[in-house]
């Protein structure tokens, strides 16, 4: 007997399982506040990241209905900006999201009697864009383009590195990237204006792929909160040198970084 799995692939895309495509990437589209609830989902200041299997993936979350016939398509979000804070607030924001990392959805409408539409582009949240100051695109065709353009050149890249595992323009593109946040931190918000202190704020590598230098996978930190993203990376700053540079950093900023509600400052007061 001849099994035909024309539409396996579909199901399973329905059912959230990651779907390969002939780049690498992964296209996946899972139950937001599931998610959320198991400590997968994490919103930072580029896009909502999804944890799976020690990996994250950049995307994005959009309602899985809405009043179409009345109001148009719904925008897509990024981040907790305010729209989303207000529902949350009013409890209308749990079980209503998809997390997604794909060009087009697929909505269903309240009314209408609960038609499905499908392949659609949303439009970026106004909020979300002035939050996340987004000027390179315009819609969940433009992010996923992004994404893909970031993980087509992941791929088909050859690296040099030195001896820590840095790609050898590693201090070029720090040095940038720093610049482009103005010295600031995105975990608690420190601003370094003192030029020589500006050896305090680092750039961290989201995934812990020092290979990957592309912006969604950087992340601007001062030294605080640098060396306690994680157990390695505490374990990695427990060296004598990094300590006194924490400790300096600490005596030097200690009002400004209480004031920001840094929670790791009273370790070292």
């Amino acid at each position: 007997m001849l099994y035909l799995f024309e539409k396996l692939s579909v199901k399973l895309s329905e059912l959230g399982y990651p779907e390969s495509q002939s780049t690498g990437f992964k296209i996946i589209k899972r139950d937001l506040t599931l998610e959320e609830s198991e400590g997968n989902i994490e919103y930072k200041s580029d896009g909502i990241y999804l944890k799976i299997d020690g990996k994250e993936y950049k995307g994005y979350m959009y309602l899985k209905s809405a009043n179409i016939g009345t109001y148009g398509y719904p925008k897509f979000h990024i981040t907790n900006c305010q729209t989303i804070i207000q529902q949350k607030n009013q409890g209308s924001f749990d079980g209503r999201y998809f997390w997604h990392n794909s060009n087009t959805v697929t909505i269903q409408d309240r009314g209408n009697n609960g038609e499905v539409h499908k392949d659609v582009c949303l439009a970026l949240c106004n909020y979300c864009r002035a939050q996340a100051n987004i000027i390179d695109y315009d819609d969940t065709t433009g992010f996923f383009y992004l994404l893909d353009n970031d993980e087509r050149e992941d791929i088909n890249k050859e690296y040099e590195v030195d001896i820590f595992g840095y790609t050898l323009d590693w201090q070029k593109i720090s040095t940038q990237y720093r610049k482009e946040k103005e010295y600031t931190c995105e975990k608690c918000g420190i601003k370094i204006e003192v030029q020589s202190d500006r050896r305090f704020i680092h750039v961290h590598h989201r995934n812990g792929d020092k290979l990957n230098n592309s912006k969604s996978n950087l992340e601007c930190l001062c030294i605080l909160c640098h060396s306690n993203v994680d157990i390695n990376h505490e374990h990695n700053f427990e060296r004598r040198n990094s300590q006194k540079g924490i400790k300096i950093f600490v005596n030097n900023y200690k009002d400004e970084l209480l004031s920001c509600g840094n929670v790791f400052v009273k370790r070292y007061l």
